[in-house]
């Protein structure tokens, strides 16, 4: 399973407050923090960035490539800010990403085509709604796929999203069994080994740091790799909950078990 940290978004306040002051300091602290923790790729999400989005999307990049190499995944609706991404990423970036949404369609998805960047697709209705049943996000998954391809997006570049929406909700519970059953049931449905990839800080969404939180997170994640997901999104930061994937990364595939390699997620936890 593949880690993606998401750390970097504009609701940490700490980034907030270094993107208004444009201090790299903070940014660049925090992208070695999420370099040593596990984590593949790095999420810069600075939000619709409504003002200066190609000046404030470089200044995120380029302070986190001045304490990393790790991969970038460019989170924002913002196309502009995808299109200056795009030109100066050391490694070609992940889209994060397009939706059935009409502008997203517009703007976000050519820039996923013509980039040859994998892009994130979201199982969301045109409308922004998140789907309530498992029929609802496989139906969308089939129209996504179609018109992905009908754009030019090869389906080895698709990474589908099913939405993890948080446990709180009324019908939240539900939610998290058909976003299982989602992951589970997709290669079957489009016809080809499509890649996976949830937002798991959705799941205990204003819940904070409470030890339940933290517990359901981790049970789910369990869950998630059970079903084959293969991208998650988290806070690397969390190190019970990287520990948990890597656990369950070392089950799945087999791999020869060393105590004294898995002691170091254990004493770090």
């Amino acid at each position: 399973m593949i880690l993606i940290s998401d750390n970097i978004h504009v609701m940490n306040p700490k980034v907030a407050k270094a993107m208004n002051d444009m201090d790299t300091k903070p940014i660049r602290d925090l992208a070695s923090r999420i370099k040593n923790s596990g984590a593949n790729i790095i999420d810069i999400n600075p939000g619709p960035l409504r003002k200066d989005c190609s000046k404030m999307m470089a200044f995120l990049i380029n302070s986190v490539q001045d304490a990393t190499h790790l991969r970038l995944c460019l989170d924002t609706p913002n196309p502009e800010a995808i299109e200056t991404g795009l030109t100066i990423c050391k490694d070609k970036p992940i889209i994060n990403g397009f939706s059935l949404e009409p502008h997203k369609m517009e703007k976000i998805l050519p820039l996923a085509v013509d980039s040859d960047a994998e892009t994130v697709g979201f199982l969301l209705h045109a409308d922004g709604k998140v789907p309530r049943s498992l029929d609802e996000r496989l139906a969308l998954a089939f129209t996504l796929a179609r018109e992905a391809k009908k754009a030019g997006l090869p389906p080895e570049r698709l990474i589908i999203d099913p939405i993890v929406v948080p446990i709180s909700w009324e019908d939240g519970t539900a939610q998290a069994r058909d976003v299982l059953s989602c992951i589970r049931l997709l290669p079957d449905l489009l016809g080809f080994p499509v890649k996976t990839v949830v937002g798991l800080s959705n799941l205990t969404s204003g819940a904070g740091a409470k030890t339940a939180s933290l517990l359901i997170e981790e049970a789910y994640l369990a869950m998630l790799a059970e079903a084959g997901l293969d991208i998650v999104l988290l806070n690397v930061l969390r190190k019970r909950s990287v520990a948990t994937a890597f656990i369950c990364d070392s089950i799945k595939n087999s791999r020869i078990w060393s105590w004294a390699e898995h002691d170091v997620w254990f004493l770090n936890t």
